[in-house]
């Protein structure tokens, strides 16, 4: 104390005891409802809404732990939100520890909230009134988790709650109840109760815990939670580490649905679609980061476990992980790359399928395919603004695969998810012999997603493509190499590829057709291919096929289709639309050798790329023309159709056979223009020169 005060004190008579006893004795006594409007005018100053107080203020000193009460306590609404308050209070009662206050500590022993009645509303943009910001969310730095002063007993009595969340389409009217101990009708005195809908599916939330009364910051506070939100479920078992200290929370939990996506609205991640599940997972939070560990459950039929991690201390949070499957099955992952999740949202399926019946429908006059409703290319639509809501990086590899009688022997791709662009980079599927590997990237920052692929098959062995049985046989054999790069746009991968252009480019440098194929397709080969095979065990060897598709605006157009066999030339035509998904294609042999038997009628495939048609047209005959010719026609030098592919295949000696074959038939060439050629024999050149012996082997 200042010695002049000192000094004067002792003038008047009065001691430093006795002055704090003047002072406890008017704050004791004083009318506290001077000070409402002084107080209502710095809280809303302070808070950015209007804070009021109806009834009366009274504070109670004659302790240590002073007590507030404030009756019909209004909490407003920030500028944006509609008239109605965030928040209405009958009755706040407060108890308040003075000493802990020299310390900074913050220690309420009881706080007591009768028949509160609260308002949350987050609009679409972003904004939510409880954040105390007016503007909409940023990729700043989020707030930090509510951390509230310590409160050894708290008491709700008959709370009332509505949140309406626009950005998770959630709609829900609660109660809160916390009494101050157990009773034996009443084990969980602590509950929070809602029911709802949300994304117009039914949702209700259950919180149950023991009493808040004598809690200690230094120990845990159990609690049970359940969410049903539509078809997910939510159980969790957990625990607050220090009681009203929400950073710092674990929990043990089961998660099931029919589409993990679906949990989008609960957790704002962007999850993929999937097969219906079942998980389990230990969830820790710190702060603004989540661990989720320990994952482990069923995705349709295949098993999954991993870890997970969340940055959400940017408001567009990030996601890190690794997940793995020891046994996945196919039709499992089907869902994630675009395929429709089984038993899918009813109405959301019906639109799709009324959508993808006028894509698909036939122009006048042409039968429609068998199925109409069936799709090699998925067209569930992208979420592009959940593509923009979070960033990720997550590596995903199954150990075995169930494919049916594709022998896929590993799975594995990279998700990257970076400001609204999404990659598949890389992603490998891997046979016993050979692989198909590639890259994909969605660039979704504008309203139409841009997308380019780029798949290449490497070293496929023919023969492990065939079915179960045991004496069952491959129509062909040979090693395969094929790339296919495209660019489209669309929010789906039906719709990408009717807009896509790109080109498809398959090879066998080496090879044979077997009687299998008779079998697969129901031809009759001998007839259909120029006298491919002439018995039911026959083998024709392949020297070098090539098949290559200019790929514009949806329609995929044959460029070159030329299998060059021992007694056969197969040479083939046509376009595959991939709006619709239908093919016209047509192939047809010529024989290198005179023959008696001069039929010769082209197979035809067509029909829907699910089904196709495959027959002979006995209607039509093809001319015979010289071998010369059928190679001079070629529209794209061969060489430069298989450098798309594997440069190093021109150098293969069936291969390289062939492209001299084909450029014998055109001016004679230096040898690495042969390599690499930049021109084709023209129709008329061609004509102009009769076959030669060499052309004829």
């Amino acid at each position: 104390m200042p010695p002049t005060l000192k000094k004067s004190l002792r003038w008047t008579g009065i001691s430093v005891g006795g002055l704090l006893l003047i002072v406890v004795l008017v704050l004791a006594f004083m009318d506290w409802n001077l000070l409402k409007h002084p107080i209502e005018r710095i809280a809303s100053a302070k808070s950015g809404r209007t804070v009021t107080i109806a009834g009366d203020l009274n504070v109670h000193i004659g302790s240590w732990t002073p007590t507030v009460t404030l009756n019909g306590l209004t909490l407003g609404n920030p500028p944006w939100e509609a008239n109605r308050p965030m928040a209405k209070i009958e009755r706040l009662e407060i108890h308040l520890k003075l000493l802990p206050l020299l310390k900074g500590d913050v220690i309420l022993p009881r706080v007591a909230i009768v028949r509160p009645d609260v308002y949350l509303h987050q609009d679409k943009s972003g904004r939510a009134n409880w954040t105390f910001e007016s503007h909409a969310p940023t990729n700043a730095p989020a707030s930090k988790p509510t951390r509230l002063p310590v409160i050894r007993d708290l008491l709700i009595e008959d709370g009332k709650l509505v949140l309406a969340d626009e950005m998770r389409k959630l709609k829900v009217l609660g109660t809160i109840q916390a009494h101050e101990r157990k009773a034996q009708a009443d084990p969980t005195p602590f509950r929070i109760r809602g029911k709802g809908t949300i994304n117009d599916q039914p949702f209700e939330l259950k919180v149950a815990g023991g009493p808040l009364v004598n809690l200690d910051p230094e120990h845990p506070y159990p609690y049970d939670l359940s969410i049903t939100a539509g078809d997910i479920k939510v159980a969790s078992n957990g625990k607050v580490l220090k009681p009203f200290d929400l950073g710092g929370m674990e929990a043990d939990v089961t998660l099931s649905g029919r589409d993990l996506a679906e949990g989008f609205y609960l957790t704002q991640l962007a999850l993929p679609n999937t097969a219906p599940f079942n998980l389990h997972a230990h969830i820790a939070r710190n702060g603004l980061r989540v661990a989720v560990t320990d994952i482990a459950g069923k995705v349709g039929e295949s098993d999954l476990h991993g870890k997970l991690d969340i940055d959400a201390t940017r408001k567009r949070p990030s996601m890190t992980g690794d997940l793995v499957s020891d046994q996945l099955r196919m039709k499992d992952l089907a869902a994630s790359l675009g395929g429709k999740p089984k038993g899918g949202n009813s109405l959301d399926a019906k639109a799709e399928q009324t959508e993808a019946s006028k894509q698909s429908a036939p122009p006048p006059g042409k039968a429609p395919p068998a199925d109409p409703n069936a799709r090699l290319f998925p067209d569930a639509h992208l979420q592009v603004d959940r593509v923009r809501a979070m960033d990720a990086d997550v590596h995903f590899r199954a150990k075995s695969i169930e494919a049916g009688s594709v022998p896929f022997k590993q799975v594995a791709f990279r998700i990257k998810l970076d400001n609204g662009v999404l990659a598949l980079d890389p992603f490998a599927f891997e046979m016993p012999q050979g692989r198909l590997s590639g890259n994909a990237k969605i660039d979704a920052r504008k309203e139409v997603p841009k997308v380019h692929i780029d798949v290449r098959i490497k070293d496929i062995q023919l023969d492990q493509l065939k079915g179960k049985a045991p004496d069952a046989q491959a129509p062909l054999g040979g090693v395969m190499q094929a790339r296919m790069v495209v660019d489209g746009s669309g929010d789906s991968v039906h719709r990408v590829m009717s807009d896509a252009n790109g080109m498809l480019t398959v090879i066998l440098p080496d090879g044979e057709v077997r009687s299998a194929f008779a079998e697969l397709t129901g031809i009759n080969v001998s007839k259909g291919l120029g006298l491919l095979l002439t018995s039911a065990n026959d083998k024709a060897q392949i020297r070098c096929g090539v098949a290559q598709f200019n790929i514009k605006d949806g329609l995929m157009s044959a460029q070159n289709i030329t299998f060059d066999t021992q007694n056969v030339l197969i040479k083939g035509k046509g376009d595959i639309n991939l709006g619709p998904e239908e093919l016209n294609l047509e192939i047809k042999g010529d024989p290198k050798k005179v023959r008696f038997t001069r039929l010769r009628t082209p197979i035809e495939v067509k029909g829907h790329l699910m089904k196709p048609s495959v027959g002979v047209d006995v209607g039509s005959t093809v001319k015979q023309g010289a071998i010369a010719a059928a190679l001079g026609t070629l529209v794209t030098p061969l060489a430069a159709v298989i450098a798309f592919v594997d440069p190093g295949l021109a150098k293969d000696q069936n291969c390289a056979q062939m492209i001299a074959e084909a450029d014998n038939n055109g001016p004679k060439a230096p040898k690495s223009d042969i390599e690499s050629p930049n021109r084709a024999s023209t129709k008329s050149e061609v004509a102009a020169r009769p076959p030669t012996e060499s052309n004829l082997r």
